[in-house]
This record gives C-alpha cells, structure tokens and sequence, in this order.
C-alpha cells in the first residue's frame, strides 16, 4: 500500500497530522516530551546546515580549517558586540551563541514548538512554492548515534561528565584536525544564553561527517517525517497563526520583531493574477530567419513598460576572457543573448531563466524599432504596437557589440 502524502491546508489540519504522527513515532499521548519541528519556506530545501551549504563537504572545511578559523575569529571579536555571552569558555556555548546569531556552524535549528515549526515555514514564503515542516525524533536519533535515547545539554551546569564526553566528539577543539568528529548527527539541547533561544523553544541536531546524515535517516528509518504545505496555503496558515497568537514577535520578542509583526499584519495578500501586464509572447521571428522573436498580444500604447515585473537589470557581469572557448553553442549563448559594456557581458543569472525580454531582435534594415530601453534596461513602447506585431529594439542604444 502507498503511503497517501501528508499536505494539510489549514492550522487544524496540520495539527491533526503532527499528532497522527506522534503516535507513529512512539510518543505517548500524555508524555511531556515529544518530537522536534523544523520549518522550511521551501520543502526541497536538504536538512543541510549553513557550514555545509556555502562551504562544501567535511574534506574541504578539516583541510581549510574554515570551521575553526570562523570559530576562532568569532570568539575573539563577539564579547564587545553582544550583551549575549557565554557564562564561561565552554566551546558549545559559544557555537549556539555563533548560531543564534546566523554564523556557519555545522548546528541545524529545531523547536519544541509544532506552530512555531509552522510559522517559520510560512511566514517568508508568498505563495509560490511548497512549504515543509520537518518532524524528528531527537530520542531515536541519539540512540544511533550514541546509544542513549535522551538528549544531553551538553553545556548546563552540572551536565554529569559521562553524559558530556558522549556528546563532546561532535564539537572537537579548535585547530585540532576535528579529529573524533562522527559521521551520524546528533541531537543536543542549548543552554539558555540569549532570550530568542528561550522564546523559540530551541533546541539542535550538531551534523558529523556525513553531509545526507539526517537525508538518510528519512529515506531509511522512522525517526524522521516531513509535512508539506501547499504553496496556495501559505499565506491563509499564516495569517491563521497570527489569530492564535503566533507571530514575528513570538519569534523575535523585540522591537524589530514587532516592526515586522506590523508589517505583516497590514500587508495586503492579494497577488495579481499573472497576465496583468502581459503584452507579448514568443513566436518564430519574420526577422531572425529561423529564430525566436517577441509579439504584441493586444495593443500598446506609446509610452507603455512592456515587461514590467520583469527585473531586467538582474544581470551577472562575466567578464570576456572568463567566456568558456566551447562548446559551440554555450559559446553562442554569451553572443547571442546579453548586453555587453567595458569588456563586461551582462547576462541573466542563469540562461535557464531568461524571461521574454532577452529575445527582442533587432529591426530589419532600414526600419524603425518600436521599443525603446532606459539606462536600467526597462523597455517601453516608442510608439502604439498593434497585437501580432514584432517588438523591436536598438541594441546601439544599451549594449556594445559583444565581438567573442
């Protein structure tokens, strides 16, 4: 039998889930410990913490040093920035504190909390995509890793030594080679050091060697589940959360946090429909023998923006020289495509995401373009464009010849 895929689309609905599931992973109805959530604003997102994601794998960062180095210099230069510190030098307490603060760390953010795992994963996100909360069972977790089923705060004070020692190879000293460090995550609870810790109910799995450590365990044991929110749901979760009392200053209890929960809670959640402003589409070019060209669909008046909503002036510079020598027709896309200024070709960030703008073609010889382009490359109608006609443009007036 097929598992039927867990996609609640309100608070309720959720709530049901997180308690089916629950039960599934063994927690009993009335116990007072449970399961772990963390929200996702976009549910492919891997369970990858930060250290991982901008660095690499754990052979790059040990022959780097990068981990110890972003540790080092962060210890030496936090105590005057912060009125949030360590009570003493425990190294753990200094890596949440590192994390709670967004520096690299190999710590993956978890609450207690199932709304507060919900919110995070809704309240970033504008509809566009699926959301996720994940749903881990630290107990489970930690008796693979290191055959306790409890979770230890290894830097509270009075912490039994034995308990510490079995949690303590995932954060090796500084500068020591992260010699001992373990492939399996695990799960620790932090000391309280700072007040979002508190609010947030947080609480952390530390990743070892294994990059897919907690991927694999949801691809191959119980103690990890995943809830999806469609995409359409988003923001009606949202604003439902905030009716139960869960917002930004829920989550971040000062001034900032409350300018934000005011933001969003005047903020309009109508969203155009997507043909507002749409005035054109591709078809084969009666210009570009054999290429693609832009259309009118409906009339334009003179002076009208053609691509609004498109950010045309999102553009990565390469320079010439960096122009891969092949093969031929990646080599084609850098001289068909972008705009090219002081050596520089302005490209859009990926060519699998050029929008309708990028195809204008030039007029046929001795003729007149219709479109013109600002110096932030917006492009308006030099003139009313009658629906079925092709939009064109001068490219001397924005880009020099690309000459590759």
């Amino acid at each position: 039998m097929v598992k039927k895929k867990s996609h609640p689309e309100t608070v309720g609905q959720y709530l049901e889930e997180i308690s089916r599931l629950r039960h599934a992973l063994g927690f009993g109805k009335d116990e007072p410990w449970g399961p772990w959530f963390r929200g996702h604003q976009r549910h492919y997102w891997p369970l990858l913490p930060k250290l991982y994601r901008y660095f690499g794998d754990f052979k790059e960062i040990r022959r780097e040093r990068i981990e110890d180095e972003i540790r080092e210099e962060f210890i030496v230069r936090a105590p005057v920035l912060s009125e949030a510190k360590p009570a003493g030098n425990d190294d753990w307490e200094w890596y949440f504190l590192m994390r709670h603060f967004g520096a690299p760390t190999r710590l993956l953010d978890w609450t207690e909390g199932a709304l507060l795992g919900l919110y995070f994963a809704v309240k970033d996100n504008p509809g566009l995509y699926d959301a996720a909360v994940w749903i881990l069972d630290p107990f489970e977790l930690n008796w693979r890793a290191i055959h306790r089923d409890e979770v230890i705060p290894p830097s509270a004070v009075g912490v039994i030594p034995a308990d510490k020692r079995r949690v303590d190879p995932w954060l090796p000293s500084r500068f020591k080679m992260m010699k001992g460090l373990q492939p399996i995550p695990i799960a620790v609870y932090p000391t309280q050091i700072a007040r979002r810790i508190s609010t947030q109910r947080s609480c952390f799995t530390v990743h070892g060697t294994d990059l897919r450590g907690l991927d694999r365990l949801h691809e191959g044991s119980g103690c990890l589940r995943k809830i999806t929110i469609p995409s359409y749901r988003t923001r009606p979760i949202m604003r439902e959360l905030e009716a139960c009392g869960i917002d930004e200053v829920t989550i971040f209890p000062d001034l900032a946090g409350l300018s934000h929960a005011l933001e969003l809670k005047w903020a309009t959640d109508d969203q155009k429909p997507p043909h507002v402003g749409a005035y054109t589409r591709l078809r084969p070019s009666a210009i570009h023998k054999g290429g693609v060209g832009v259309f009118a669909i409906r009339r334009i008046e003179k002076g009208t923006p053609i691509f609004e909503g498109d950010d045309c002036e999102e553009m990565l510079w390469i320079h010439k020289g960096d122009v891969p020598k092949g093969p031929k027709e990646i080599r084609r896309l850098y001289s068909d495509f972008p705009v090219a200024k002081a050596g520089r070709l302005g490209c859009p960030t990926s060519f699998n995401r050029m929008t309708v703008a990028w195809y204008l073609n030039e007029p046929k010889k001795g003729e007149q373009p219709n479109v013109g382009c600002t110096e932030d490359y917006d492009f308006y109608a030099l003139r009313k464009i009658e629906p079925g006609e092709e939009l064109t443009v001068d490219y001397s007036k924005y880009s020099d010849e690309p000459q590759l």
